[in-house]
C-alpha cells in the first residue's frame, strides 16, 4: 500500500517535525488516502515489480519514488505493538551529522559532500522491548577503615559488617534490536530514547522512511535483554553497597525473568560512506538526535597537513638562521 494525496494525486508522508502526513507534490497536509496492495510487492502508483529482502517492510520504488509498505508482511505476529514517530528530519539528520563529524581531522574532503549523504537513510528498526522482574540476593562482608593519628602513633581502625541485600527491581520495556541487519552494539549506543513518546503503531508512520521486520524472535532475544536487566542491576546494588571502604562478595545472585514483551518500532538515521573499498555506518537516533560512528581517515589529507607543517617548519628555521647570520 501506499498514501496518495486526495488533492493532487501525490505521495503522502509523514513529516516528524509538523507531526502529520504532508504530501511531497503539493505540501497539503492530512489529505491523505491509504491506497491497499493490490499485487504483492508492485508499486500501485506505477505498476512496476519492486526487489526487496524477505525482511523489507517498507522501501522507496526506485522507478517512481513512492513509498510503498508490504502489507502481506505487516500482519499477524509481524504486526508491530507500539512505535516512536521520527522526530528528526532528514534535513535536521544531515546537520547533526556535518556538525558531529565534519570537523574532525583528516577525513576525506567528500565525507560530508551532498552527493555522499545521498545514501543516509530513514529507517524504523524492529526492537523486542521486555518488562522485567529481577530479583537480587547478596550476602557479603563489608568494611569499614578509619584512620588517625594519636601522639607519635598512627592509628587504624576497621570494622567489619555481615551485608544482606534481598530485593527486587521492575524493568519497563527494556530495548533489544531485532534485526540482524544492523549491528548490536551500535544500535545500544544509540539508545536512549525518551519511552514516553511510545505510543500505538500506526502504519502511517511508515510513509517516508524504509523499515523491515524483525528477523530475531523475543526468545532468541531475551537473554541479551536479562544481561541488560543485570548490568543495571548491579549498579543499584554497587550503589548500595558504596558507603564501604571494601566489599567482599560471598553470595551473589541476579536472576531476571520476562513479565511481557512488545513488538516496536524505533527510528534511526543510518549513513554509509564507502572509502577505498570499505563501507563505515554512522546512525542518528530519529528521536533524541544522538550521533555516533568513525570516520576514516584520508592518508592523503595526512601527508599534506604534515607536510605542510615540516615546510613551515623548515621555512622558520631558515628565516632564524638568516637573521642570527645578519645580526
Amino acid at each position: 500500500m501506499f498514501y496518495r494525496c486526495k488533492d493532487c494525486g501525490g505521495n503522502a508522508v509523514y513529516d516528524p517535525k509538523k507531526k502529520k502526513m504532508v504530501c511531497e507534490s503539493c505540501g497539503n497536509e492530512e489529505t491523505q488516502e491509504k491506497i491497499p496492495q493490490e499485487k504483492l510487492h508492485i508499486c500501485n502508483n506505477c505498476g512496476a515489480e519492486i526487489e526487496s529482502k524477505k525482511t523489507d517492510l517498507a522501501l522507496k520504488c526506485p522507478y517512481c519514488g513512492t513509498y510503498v509498505i508490504f502489507e502481506d508482511r505487516m500482519k499477524e505476529e509481524y504486526k508491530p505493538d507500539l512505535a516512536l514517530p521520527f522526530v528528526i528530519d532528514r534535513k535536521e539528520a544531515i546537520e547533526i551529522i556535518r556538525k558531529n563529524f565534519a570537523k574532525k581531522m583528516f577525513i576525506p574532503k567528500d565525507f560530508c559532500s551532498t552527493s555522499s549523504l545521498e545514501s543516509l537513510q530513514g529507517r524504523y528498526v524492529p526492537f523486542w522491548m521486555y518488562d522485567m522482574e529481577t530479583h537480587v540476593h547478596f550476602e557479603g562482608e563489608g568494611r569499614k577503615i578509619r584512620t588517625w593519628t594519636e601522639g607519635d602513633y598512627d592509628c587504624t581502625e576497621t570494622s567489619i559488617y555481615r551485608l544482606v541485600r534481598d530485593f527486587n527491581v521492575n524493568y519497563d520495556k527494556i530495548p533489544v534490536d531485532a534485526s540482524k541487519n544492523m549491528p548490536d552494539e551500535k544500535m545500544d549506543l544509540v539508545e536512549p530514547y525518551k519511552y514516553a513518546a511510545l505510543g500505538k503503531f500506526r502504519s502511517k508512520y511508515l510513509s517516508g522512511f524504509q523499515a523491515e521486520i524483525y528477523d530475531e524472535n523475543k526468545e532468541e532475544l531475551l537473554p541479551r535483554a536479562q544481561k541488560k536487566a543485570k548490568k543495571y542491576t548491579e549498579g543499584y546494588l554497587d550503589e548500595y553497597n558504596n558507603s564501604y571502604s571494601s566489599v567482599k562478595p560471598v553470595i551473589k545472585k541476579v536472576d531476571s525473568k520476562e513479565m511481557n514483551s512488545y513488538y516496536t518500532f524505533l527510528p534511526v538515521w543510518r549513513y554509509i560512506y564507502r572509502y577505498q573499498g570499505t563501507n563505515y555506518e554512522f546512525f542518528v537516533n530519529g528521536q533524541t538526535g544522538k550521533a555516533i560512528g568513525t570516520p576514516p581517515t584520508s592518508r592523503a589529507r595526512m601527508f599534506s597537513w604534515f607536510a605542510a607543517v615540516t615546510f613551515s617548519l623548515f621555512f622558520l628555521a631558515e628565516m632564524i638562521l638568516y637573521f642570527l647570520e645578519v645580526a
